[in-house]
């Protein structure tokens, strides 16, 4: 029979006590294992921290930033009024800017192009105004001018039709010449006869002007005037443009206006205002361009100004029909083969084709002054 072997303890001293050299080391104590899912559930944590963060960090400043910049409006409204400009009411609260210098007769009026305020003409009327008395002003809710608005009642509480200038769409032909005549023979007088000198659709407006009330007009210089057929051209190519690609960039800066962030882009440089690539104008025009590119009231109006285009070529096509612009006014015309070299050739080729029609069917003897680019 096999003797059982029986395993040995640790052997003991003479004492009795076991040496330390002998004594078994203790077991570590064992160690939770990390859950694969804790881990992920951490990792998710952390994430949605720093989207938590970044969150509050927008609201933040979607909620500062238009808070700022009307701040920044209201302070910077009054300091870029030109020194010698002047807010003129022409009915029911509502005014105009204008601006005049120089003296004699007749007086040019400059009209801006679409959209536009009058420091498109920043560089033109100093020269103007050292030979006869010239004006420039901003149309209803672009510049410095306040929006159109319709009267519900009168002051004393007569029905809306006691308003005789809610008769006419606001941002249309037939309204921005009736506040351009109130603004010229009511609210400043200004002397006559007038010539008047405008671009695209300024041109437009000289156009109808004077056939309205051409007993004050000696001259017009219609500079790239908007053709009422230019929807027309090329399968309505630049209808195309118009309505489905400006319109909506201009949209899209009132946008960037109300909220703000118009006045960020500008600081950061990641815009510029429409005359930046002009050279000579002087910082305070830098300056009020960049405000208007941060007002909504502007943006809103430029937005105004090309949505109703179809009402004012309409209203033109229509006077054309009642009255022809007498003889004895004086008509010149500054147009060019492209209307913008950036532009897609096909926009270019249409612009070109309706201004064409344009001096053949309405001013074929005036003298038409065409310039190339390159």
């Amino acid at each position: 029979m096999k003797k059982r072997t029986v395993p040995k303890g640790p052997s003991k001293d003479e004492s009795g006590t076991v040496p330390v050299n002998d004594a078994v080391p203790p077991a570590d104590p064992p160690q939770p294992k990390r859950n694969k899912n804790q881990k992920r559930l951490g990792e998710a944590r952390g994430i949605f921290s720093r989207f938590l963060t970044l969150a509050k960090f927008l609201v933040v400043i979607m909620i500062a930033t238009p808070i700022i910049n009307y701040a920044a409006l209201k302070r910077e409204s009054m300091q870029l009024l030109p020194e010698f400009g002047e807010l003129y009411d022409i009915g029911w609260g509502q005014k105009l800017f204008m601006m005049c210098h120089g003296e004699g007769t007749p007086t040019v009026i400059l009209d801006a192009p679409t959209g536009m305020s009058s420091d498109a003409w920043f560089l033109v009327w100093p020269e103007v105004a050292k030979k006869t008395r010239v004006c420039i002003y901003d149309r209803a809710g672009l510049g410095l001018s306040d929006r159109p608005f319709q009267n519900s009642t009168s002051p004393d509480d007569e029905e809306v039709a006691s308003n005789y200038r809610n008769r006419w769409q606001s941002f249309t032909a037939e309204r921005m010449v009736e506040d351009l005549r109130t603004l010229l023979t009511h609210s400043s007088n200004q002397a006559q006869p007038f010539i008047l000198v405008g671009a695209e659709l300024g041109a437009l407006l000289a156009q109808f002007y004077t056939q309205m009330y051409d007993s004050t007009i000696s001259a017009i210089v219609l500079i790239n005037p908007l053709p009422d057929d230019l929807f027309e051209q090329d399968d309505g190519i630049w209808s195309q443009y118009w309505f489905g690609q400006l319109i909506p960039s201009f949209q899209t800066l009132q946008l960037g206006a109300a909220i703000g962030l118009s006045r960020l882009a500008l600081i950061f440089g990641m815009i510029q205002h429409p005359l930046a690539e002009v050279g000579g104008l002087s910082d305070e025009v830098k300056n009020r361009q960049k405000h208007l590119l941060c007002h909504p009231k502007h943006l809103s109006s430029v937005v105004d100004e090309h949505h109703f285009i179809n009402e004012t070529f309409s209203q033109m096509r229509t006077v054309r029909l009642l009255r022809n612009i007498p003889s004895n006014i004086s008509i010149s015309v500054l147009t060019g083969n492209y209307y913008d070299e950036q532009m897609h050739s096909t926009l270019n080729k249409a612009w070109a084709k309706s201004e064409r029609n344009l001096l053949s069917k309405h001013f074929p003897g005036s003298p038409a002054y065409c310039y190339k680019w390159r």
